[in-house]
């Protein structure tokens, strides 16, 4: 993502350069799990990813193959464009969510907890600028949600699928998904509310009927809860920078 790493083009490659939190030890798990990824045949990752030393073996930068598309964020789709996008997506979801678990912990990938590492501290950050109701219904929808959340499935799952990460080509293909930085060993539903940050439901049925894999029977339940939840992000923004008016 933009917040802790520079994207730049150099020729057919694409330089990531960290900044902020991201680390030297990020890019170097980031490569080690594309090259899973490429091995594995999960198709729309990025390619031919390498970790950039200095001279005196420092790592600075990782680089994969350059992919030729273009955010998908606000790009119009339908027919046949929006057929093959979304088959693309689902394929694309459903060979990252089949990696075997193992392998990804052994690439460095870490066990993603989103519901209490992400969401419990963000409704805690929000709660005071929450009106009594609205803090009440949340409080209910934190104590249903949270054993549904313990029992879901653990899959490979990129974490932060958006129309940002998802490129698409001049025929409506997906071209490639980018920015793995918060990949984690989670829940897949979380990958399934990716879509709906920027797609509608109807849209997230579309990419599911291409979707190779069983779905739980709380999955899409998971995903709806996960999405509603989205605005507090940026309550919690407005709040840290003073600007609630803005919310």
């Amino acid at each position: 993502g933009g917040e802790s790493a520079e994207a730049v083009r150099v020729g057919d490659h694409v330089l990531r350069i960290p900044h902020g939190r991201l680390h030297a030890t990020d890019l170097a798990r980031e490569v080690r799990l594309l090259r899973l990824l490429e091995r594995r045949g999960v198709s729309a990752a990025p390619r031919d990813a390498r970790l950039l030393h200095t001279a005196e073996g420092v790592p600075i930068a990782m680089a994969y193959r350059y992919v030729d598309g273009v955010p998908s964020r606000g790009v119009a789709l339908y027919g046949g464009s929006r057929e093959r996008f979304t088959r693309n997506l689902g394929e694309f979801l459903g060979a990252l969510h089949a990696v075997p678990v193992r392998e990804a912990r052994a690439a460095g990938v870490h066990s993603g907890d989103y519901w209490s590492a992400v969401h419990v501290p963000l409704i805690e950050a929000c709660r005071p600028h929450l009106g009594g109701r609205l803090a009440e219904r949340v409080d209910a929808l934190v104590a249903w949600f949270a054993p549904m959340v313990a029992r879901a499935p653990r899959t490979l799952v990129h974490g932060d699928i958006s129309g940002a990460h998802t490129l698409i080509d001049p025929a409506g293909a997906l071209a490639g998904v980018i920015d793995f930085e918060y990949t984690a060993v989670g829940d897949p539903a979380v990958d399934l509310a990716g879509v709906l940050n920027d797609r509608s439901r109807a849209f997230l049925s579309r990419v599911l009927a291409h979707y190779p894999r069983p779905l739980d029977a709380e999955a899409l339940m998971r995903a709806d809860v996960y999405i509603a939840l989205a605005p507090l992000f940026t309550l919690r923004t407005a709040a840290a920078e003073g600007d609630l008016n803005a919310v």
